[in-house]
């Protein structure tokens, strides 16, 4: 599958979360605006998305969104405002789910996006491209990464372990 990546998305600082979210629309056949994006997922210039401003995004857009994550002992102003609206959208607040979660889902045609340290040491948030028992592959990256690899990288002091389950066949 080759797409061409909007001018305004490749040159959006911090803009991992905001691919995340493009490109399960474009696989969905949705064409959304970038600042449409950036607007309804609550994405900074500085410091990019939460991954619950992008659980946000998705239940906005009428999806299915199930969000998980362990408990953040230090939330920024953005995430307390997007928790908020995630209780007003009936959103769920969800316990951390584990790598064969993440592939259960994944294998039952839902989308997943996940919350990981990157090796550079950066929070990046990715749609998950394929999964399974040993290994994990993004959209965003061409190579695999091991599953003991991701799940350290999950680990990481402030990533929190946060996943994002989009079930597109029930809208």
């Amino acid at each position: 599958m080759s797409l061409e990546i909007p001018e305004e998305l490749a040159n959006l600082e911090a803009n991992g979360g905001i691919y995340a979210v493009w490109m399960l629309l474009q696989h969905l056949g949705i064409d959304a605006e970038i600042s449409q994006l950036i607007q309804v997922c609550g994405h900074d210039i500085e410091y990019g998305s939460t991954t619950i401003g992008l659980a946000v995004g998705l239940k906005k857009f009428g999806f299915n969104v199930q969000f998980y994550t362990e408990e953040d002992p230090d939330m920024q102003e953005q995430e307390k405002l997007s928790y908020a609206e995630a209780k007003a959208l009936d959103l769920p607040i969800l316990p951390a789910i584990e790598y064969s979660d993440i592939q259960k889902a994944f294998e039952q045609n839902k989308f997943v996006i996940v919350y990981y340290d990157t090796l550079e040491g950066l929070g990046n948030h990715s749609l998950v491209y394929d999964v399974n028992q040993s290994e994990i592959c993004f959209f965003d990256s061409f190579d695999a990464m091991a599953k003991e690899v991701f799940e350290q990288q999950r680990k990481v002091e402030g990533i929190c372990r946060q996943a994002i389950v989009v079930d597109a066949n029930h809208i």
